[in-house]
């Protein structure tokens, strides 16, 4: 599975809560700030939604882990 690396190139003032709380969504914080989300339609859908305000590409790059297998892992050690 492929992943998708986000940048937030625009800063947050102004901008619908709505809007806000899908770059959070993102686990975007700060203007230049970089995320690797796994490739799902539920992340190109938020991607879509702040177009405007992110930069994306798909990098080949393993998928990040999920909380749960996070926690699976950290709970066999």
């Amino acid at each position: 599975m492929a992943a998708i690396k986000v940048k937030l190139v625009h800063g947050l003032s102004g901008i619908p809560a709505s809007h806000r709380a899908t770059v959070v969504g993102l686990g975007l914080k700060k203007t230049n700030s970089v995320k690797l989300l796994p490739d799902t339609p539920q992340t190109l859908g938020m991607i879509s939604k702040v177009s405007y305000l992110v930069e994306w590409e798909r990098v080949d790059a393993p998928a990040p882990a999920g909380r749960k297998a996070r926690k699976k892992a950290a709970a066999r050690s």
